[in-house]
């Protein structure tokens, strides 16, 4: 009688946690998760484009695209008990700039919702990235006004607050 009320309640507390471990967000579905690039003519257009193992590569001459992750950081932006993303990736579209970018992934029930992506800028040199009190915040080296484009000096600490479906700077 105990061990059959004991084999009970392990079946019905590991149902009770089963869902909520399959609903968390994990580094590996994050690099292979979809993501935005902006277009040059409208920023507010361009495509999505889905990642594997952190890149993406298109290698047509005419329309060549590489994006690649950075960083990724796992922590709470909404007010829901499970984890979200912030993932710093970046794209090159055949010259010489890598284009920084900064999205928020929502949890959405353990599926991928991404917010729209803020561009941080052209080569920059991330140090960090956390979330803390549901913000994200950013360490990086961005460009002063008499950098080259390669070498950025500037250091300069970025906070961004979720707000709706934009990252919004503070």
């Amino acid at each position: 009688m105990i061990r059959t009320l004991s084999i009970l309640l392990s079946i019905f507390f590991f149902a009770l946690i089963s869902p909520v471990s399959a609903a968390e967000l994990s580094v590996n579905q994050l690099k292979n998760g979809r993501y935005f690039i902006p277009s040059w003519e409208n920023p507010d257009q361009g495509e999505w484009v889905q990642l594997h193992n952190g890149e993406f590569k298109r290698q047509d001459p005419d329309n060549f695209l590489y994006v690649g992750i950075v960083d990724v950081v796992l922590g709470h932006l909404s007010h829901k008990q499970s984890q979200d993303a912030a993932v710093i990736y970046g794209y090159n579209t055949g010259g010489s700039g890598f284009f920084v970018m900064l999205c928020a992934v929502l949890n959405d029930h353990g599926q991928l919702k991404n917010t729209a992506p803020v561009d941080l800028e052209d080569r920059i040199k991330i140090n960090s990235v956390r979330i803390e009190s549901g913000k994200i915040i950013v360490d990086m080296v961005t460009h002063g006004p008499k950098d080259p484009a390669c070498c950025p000096t500037v250091p300069k600490i970025a906070t961004y607050t979720l707000v709706g479906n934009k990252l919004v700077e503070k």
